[in-house]
């Protein structure tokens, strides 16, 4: 493991149990990032990417927020030696480093940095915005207009609300700002030295900065904040080293060479500032992206388990409010007035109402399952809601006079107990997908009878027929339709295969 490799693992370690403040993530990303959204040929395409010539912050927040690490390589590879100061540098193209969070993950970093942007806020706005609506349909005319807005605000390098500074700028969002677009620089005779911050497309936020310092010029046309006094210098980086991480070590080596005067100290202190500018990273195993999302896989948990705790206490509530209105208001004395036989009577009701099946039902469906037929032709005769046959299988529907069995699921029925679309649909899907629909238009005829289809679940079904796999389970079907999906989906990629040949 190379030095680089080992100073990514530290930083790493360090932001493990808590991602960077949201101010030094909206600081970096107004710096080297951008939020957007594009319409492409089969919808839309939107995300964050953030750019940087090293990794370290790039896996920090993918192990926190998800996302995707690419590299955009020097295609000569060339480099030469160079003697700079009698010290030998290999200077070459540096690799560039991508982080891409698209639109499957992007919702837990965009809740994290809300109300934290500045220079970059209206296309955060923008994109949170189409989060809301990326997996609706008939609203192409709302996402092609913030599409449009988005596009313009990146290329135009717009920034229109000059107060929201005030409110949001901290030294954590300078921290984020210096990382991506700052510089500690000591010249060779180790006598003129400073640090800089360079914002062209929107200097505004340097003259701010510098209010909020209380120290620093603005030079190079209003696009640069120089401190060069030494005091200052030694100030500002007491004040931003702690956030710090892709110019920490040049942090650290300033503020040395600045406390010393011993010419061997400063020496070594210049070739680290010097070095950390021009070292080339490798794309290595630390960069891949099969692991590394920890954190963000943790949050999502988190998430679920509160989503669900929120939806028992609905439940709770609204069983309590329908005992409330059937008892008859003001009546506390429910159970003691009630003769057992009348409770028993309305819990059946409640029961019958609120699974819609009876004991008779129950006992039907339980000699069908008897007799092999498959669930979805026992849903068709028997008329029944989705997965209520699943239920009585599995022992967690039963008769009034019977305990529920506990049945431990197999994963197969987990993944149908948690599908958001029914098998007809799901042959729908196959069918429309085999005539050659774009996965949009099926989405758009099939949302009226089924508002949880997403468009998510139209290409993975698209997907696992081009991989040659079959979307559903052969218990779910007969046995004959399952032979003929099986034979269409074959003979659906082996056309497409000769076509490509």
């Amino acid at each position: 493991m190379n030095s680089i490799e080992k100073d990514n693992l530290k930083h790493l370690e360090k932001y493990k149990l808590e991602p960077p403040h949201p101010s030094y993530i909206s600081g970096f990303i107004d710096g080297d990032g951008c939020y957007y959204v594009r319409k492409i040929y089969d919808g839309f395409q939107s995300g964050i990417c953030i750019t940087q010539c090293r990794t370290n912050i790039l896996q920090i927040i993918r192990y926190h927020f998800g996302g995707s690490i690419t590299t955009s390589k020097n295609r000569n590879n060339k480099t030469e030696d160079i003697m700079i100061d009698g010290y030998y540098h290999k200077y070459n193209r540096r690799n560039q480093f991508n982080l891409i969070i698209r639109s499957n993950e992007y919702i837990v970093i965009l809740e994290y940095l809300k109300n934290y942007t500045i220079l970059k806020n209206e296309q955060f706005e923008k994109l949170y915005k189409f989060s809301k609506l990326c997996n609706l349909v008939n609203k192409i005319e709302e996402k092609e207009e913030i599409s449009k807005k988005c596009i313009e605000l990146n290329e135009n390098k717009i920034f229109n609300n000059s107060d929201i500074i005030s409110k949001r700028l901290n030294i954590e969002y300078i921290s984020g700002l210096l990382d991506a677009e700052g510089c500690f620089y000591i010249d060779k005779k180790y006598k003129k030295y400073y640090v800089t911050i360079s914002q062209k497309n929107h200097p505004i936020i340097l003259y701010e900065i510098q209010k909020f310092l209380g120290f620093g010029k603005i030079y190079n046309d209003c696009c640069e904040l120089t401190i060069s006094s030494k005091e200052n210098c030694l100030k500002f980086i007491e004040y931003t080293k702690k956030y710090l991480i892709v110019k920490y070590n040049q942090a650290c080596a300033f503020e040395t060479f600045l406390n010393t005067d011993d010419m061997i100290i400063k020496e070594e202190m210049y070739k680290i500032c010097n070095e950390e500018k021009h070292k080339t990273e490798i794309f290595s195993d630390l960069n891949q992206n099969h692991e590394g999302k920890e954190g963000y896989f943790e949050t999502l948990k988190i998430r679920e388990l509160k989503k669900n705790i929120c939806k028992e206490i609905q439940k709770k509530e609204m069983y309590k409010l329908k005992s409330i209105k059937m008892m008859g208001e003001g009546n506390h004395n429910y159970g003691k007035e009630k003769s057992v036989e009348t409770r028993k009577k309305m819990s059946t009701s409640i029961r019958d109402s609120k699974n819609g099946v009876s004991d008779e039902i129950i006992i039907s469906v339980r000699k069908m399952i008897e007799e092999g037929k498959p669930n979805i032709e026992i849903q068709e005769l028997m008329n029944l809601p989705r997965h209520t046959v699943s239920r009585i299988k599995n022992g967690n529907l039963v008769c009034r006079n019977e305990n529920k069995l506990i049945k431990t699921t197999t994963q197969t029925e987990r993944n149908i107990k948690k599908r958001k679309i029914m098998i007809d649909e799901i042959l729908m899907v196959i069918d429309k997908i085999i005539e050659g629909n774009s996965p949009i238009k099926i989405l758009n005829e099939l949302y009226e009878k089924n508002k949880n289809i997403t468009i998510d679940i139209v290409k993975n079904i698209k997907k696992q027929i081009c991989q040659n796999k079959i979307p559903f389970y052969d218990f779910e079907i007969s046995k004959e339709t399952y032979e003929k999906y099986k034979n269409i989906i074959q003979e659906y990629n082996e056309i497409n295969k000769s076509n490509y040949v």
